[in-house]
């Protein structure tokens, strides 16, 4: 195959093109977070024959498998499963439709810095979020506009300076680019200062993301006035690097018993969300080629994308074709970036006059539910790799009496909060059985339909 000579901006977005040393910039910092996630992953991967083992997460530009590539793409549903573990479906779709003060993300009971406290991002976490537009008379939705582009992208068009762990990369940018591209997507009134953080953007725990004159990711266009990008915190192109590295480090459960279904692997690695659609279903996906003994990294141009949206069961008005509702702004078919469905304006009438299966859309999250967002994998010299599994390091709780959700990872040995039990305590325990009651009764409230819970 040889040596990926350049990374990409995703979907071979052009807006570096005319940007000197852009585009090597961005080769760099992809580069720089692709090394960070193999050098994370050294110290878990041991070889059966002793001392340790191969990674088998590899940065393309600075190493050839040799051989075949066979890519994998890796779909799921673009609206928040943890908004569904969270409510039931109609005030999930009113939740996914608002705005969450930043500090909810991780529930911090200490303080950030002002400006962080001031920050609000949207609490969907399936790297597709979407802004919606209501006629303020009739309260109908007049347009929804969805992204699955990476704050770093904007950070870079800013020129700022990207920190991946110990290293730095800086762009150049261009920021009268930035301002155009923002009153292109989003309005003709946004100014350059409207984009940058007015203080450093800190939360309790010290994870910064901005310092004072840097852009900043929840500026009122990309959140309260519209949408430019991605900005709920996990949602970021380094953090899609990250858990394609971690999940290719193959996991045993304490009886010694291979850790493969997508929640119980999540919960023992400590990798993203177990409550998400996307980040189990990307985990055990690459971890099933990580078994394989392949290895394993992410094709140029790295990136995340809504990858189709479903018109099956869209009804409109008499002489309208849906498929004239919907429009790609950014990005290409199977590897959009920007999505905009509106009904043509010539015709008088709005979003709130086109039905899915039979109902009138009065969320955006009716039309996420229609949006397959993705990521691909590759993997290269299958049965080459031999590790042995590491022991899980941590584990998620659940409610004993109302098993509908899985808290966050915690320590293997921390012990379960008051009313919680270890999830997946009994998986391998009896033969044949791979997951326990947790996974049937998360299953009784979350359902793949879109419309299996409504009332």
């Amino acid at each position: 195959m040889g040596l990926l000579q350049r990374f990409d901006p995703p979907a071979f977005l052009s807006d570096f093109d005319e940007i000197p040393g852009q585009l090597d910039a961005w080769d760099r910092f992809i580069g720089l977070c692709f090394e960070s996630s193999i050098a994370s992953e050294s110290d878990k991967v041991q070889s059966p024959k002793g001392g340790p083992g191969l990674v088998q997460f590899y940065n393309p530009s600075a190493y050839d498998p040799g051989g075949p590539i066979i890519e994998q793409a890796i779909l799921w549903n673009a609206f928040p499963k943890e908004l569904l573990c969270a409510f039931e479906r109609e005030r999930a779709l009113r939740e996914a439709d608002t705005l969450w003060p930043l500090r909810a993300y991780r529930k911090q009971t200490k303080l950030g810095t002002p400006a962080f406290e001031a920050s609000v991002y949207r609490p969907l976490t399936e790297y597709c979020e979407w802004h919606v537009v209501r006629d303020p008379d009739t309260n109908k939705i007049r347009r929804i506009t969805f992204t699955s582009e990476p704050p770093e992208y904007w950070q870079a068009l800013h020129g700022d300076t990207i920190a991946v762990d110990s290293k730095k990369q800086s762009f150049p940018g261009d920021k009268e680019k930035l301002l155009a591209l923002y009153r292109e997507l989003v309005s003709s009134l946004v100014t350059l200062e409207d984009l940058v953080a007015p203080g450093p953007i800190i939360d309790p725990d010290g994870n910064i993301y901005a310092e004072k004159g840097q852009y900043n990711q929840f500026n009122k266009w990309n959140t309260t006035h519209g949408i430019a990008h991605l900005c709920a915190p996990p949602n970021a192109i380094s953090a899609e690097i990250q858990l394609g590295a971690d999940a290719t480090v193959l996991r045993e459960n304490a009886q010694r018993g291979k850790v493969v279904e997508p929640e119980a692997l999540i919960c023992c690695a400590a990798y993203g969300g177990p409550d998400r659609n996307s980040d189990p279903t990307i985990g055990a996906t690459v971890n099933a080629l990580a078994r394989l003994g392949a290895m394993i990294t992410l094709p140029n141009p790295v990136g995340l994308y809504m990858d189709h949206i479903d018109l099956e069961g869209w009804e409109a008005p008499a002489g309208i074709d849906v498929a004239e509702c919907v429009k790609i702004v950014r990005g290409a078919p199977r590897m959009i970036e920007r999505l905009v469905v509106e009904v043509p304006p010539e015709t008088g009438l709005t979003v709130g006059d086109l039905k899915i299966g039979g109902v009138r859309i009065e969320y955006g999250g009716q039309v996420a539910e229609c949006i397959t967002v993705k990521l691909v994998g590759a993997a290269a010299r299958i049965g080459s790799v031999t590790n042995l599994p590491a022991k899980c390091t941590s584990k998620c709780c659940i409610d004993r009496n109302y098993a509908v959700s899985l808290l966050r990872n915690v320590p293997i040995a921390t012990a379960p909060p008051p009313g919680m039990r270890a999830a997946f305590e009994h998986e391998g325990t009896l033969p044949g059985v791979t997951h326990i009651e947790t996974s049937l009764e998360m299953q009784r409230y979350v359902t793949r339909s879109p419309y299996a819970r409504s009332r």
